[in-house]
């Protein structure tokens, strides 16, 4: 990364960092029962803001999953709580939790800007940030990734483990790491790094989920249950009209579910004929990431920011950049809109409904050119790259 690009990513992400709070942070002082409607209205919604409104505005401060029933991983639901003991209210509250998602936000740019063949752009340049950094805590799950990424690269299986856990822990998008690793990993000579991946990923997994789930089994599963009843939300399935049940499962999982099998076969492939498992590995996560978003059961438009972070290890083309950019901008509008206006029906079916379908294909674009990019990398011999751990642990 040159320095350049290096001074327009960076200085990019600030700008739209620095945009987007203060557009969010003025919801703050109509947090409480008015402040989603508001915040559709002035198309400012913030998940950090309406969820303090629900639990801590009146100072109290129940204890996640023992008390709490939260409908997301420990790590998102300890993210939301521990910023509720800091005095101010709404906006303390707020500011806190976004200063903790800039850093995170930094610290995955600067572990791309570290990752043989991404291009850090993607992620830190896309006016998305502007919208999406503070609507909920994804920069905290996609810093975790891209740190189990580094550690990877640089021949930590250990630390990389422990960190795809982490990140599976606060939302379950870094799992998608988890089976390329280990198939990379299995395709080594040497035992020991897989050994210490395994390791590493099953002690964390247990060591953040292990407490809640023996302390409040209840509350600690309701993330799961929650999302296994919930129908096509916002989806593209959703704009196709298409209801709950067998087929819904199949067509919003079996995309996710076919990316990761090949990211596990390049993975494995390249592995074995010594090629760079470690960029199979890499371009496999971006894949299974791309069809998650693209064809999953419920749509939150923040997703977008994992699409280009999917961008961002790929290294995929500029001018599907500038296009994503804008559709996922438009994308945010159009879905504040929709509630602004009470899920009007002409808006809805003609212009909320398409745009979901439009959003669903541009994704699916980006999908298949990184499987184009996991093909070749999958079918090139010997001298082209690296494992995926470095060759000090071979």
């Amino acid at each position: 990364m040159t320095s350049r690009a290096r001074l327009l990513t960076f200085g990019l992400a600030a700008a739209w960092l620095a945009i987007g709070y203060l557009n969010v942070a003025r919801g703050a002082s109509h947090a409480g029962a008015g402040y989603r409607f508001w915040s559709f209205q002035h198309h400012c919604y913030s998940d950090v803001i309406a969820l303090h409104g629900d639990r801590y505005l009146g100072g109290g401060r129940p204890l996640p999953y023992l008390e709490d029933r939260i409908e997301y991983p420990v790590l998102l639901g300890i993210a939301l709580w521990l910023p509720s003991f800091v005095p101010g209210g709404a906006l303390a509250h707020f500011t806190v939790s976004y200063a903790l998602l800039a850093l995170c936000l930094f610290a995955a740019l600067l572990a791309l800007e570290r990752l043989p063949g991404a291009r850090p752009f993607w992620l830190g340049a896309t006016p998305a940030l502007v919208y999406y950094a503070g609507l909920n805590w994804d920069l905290l799950p996609i810093a975790l990734l891209c740190g189990a990424l580094l550690a990877l690269a640089r021949g930590r299986p250990g630390a990389g483990g422990a960190l795809t856990a982490l990140g599976t822990s606060a939302k379950l998008f870094p799992g998608v790491l988890a089976p390329p690793a280990l198939l990379a990993l299995a395709g080594e000579r040497a035992r020991a790094p897989l050994v210490r991946f395994a390791a590493g990923l099953a002690a964390a997994l247990l060591a953040v989920n292990l407490p809640f789930a023996l302390a409040a089994p209840e509350g600690w599963s309701w993330f799961f249950r929650f999302n296994a009843g919930r129908g096509a939300e916002n989806s593209i399935w959703d704009a196709l009209g298409l209801g709950r049940g067998p087929l819904l499962e199949v067509l919003s999982t079996g995309p996710m579910l076919l990316a990761v099998a090949l990211a596990c076969a390049a993975a494995w492939r390249a592995a074995r004929a010594g090629g760079d498992a470690g960029r199979a590995v890499r371009l496999g996560v971006a894949l299974a990431l791309t069809a998650w978003i693209a064809t999953n059961k419920v749509w939150s438009p923040q997703y977008a920011l994992y699409g280009f972070l999917a961008g961002a290890l790929a290294a995929a083309p500029t001018g599907l950049f500038l296009v994503l950019s804008a559709a996922s901008v438009a994308d945010f509008h159009v879905a504040f809109e929709v509630r602004a206006r009470r899920w009007e029906p002409w808006f809805r079916d003609h212009v909320f409904h398409p745009d979901g379908v439009v959003r669903s294909l541009l994704w699916l674009a980006l999908a298949a050119w990184i499987a184009r990019e996991l093909w070749r990398c999958a079918r090139t011999g010997p001298g082209a790259g690296a494992a995926v751990s470095s060759p000090s642990t071979r």
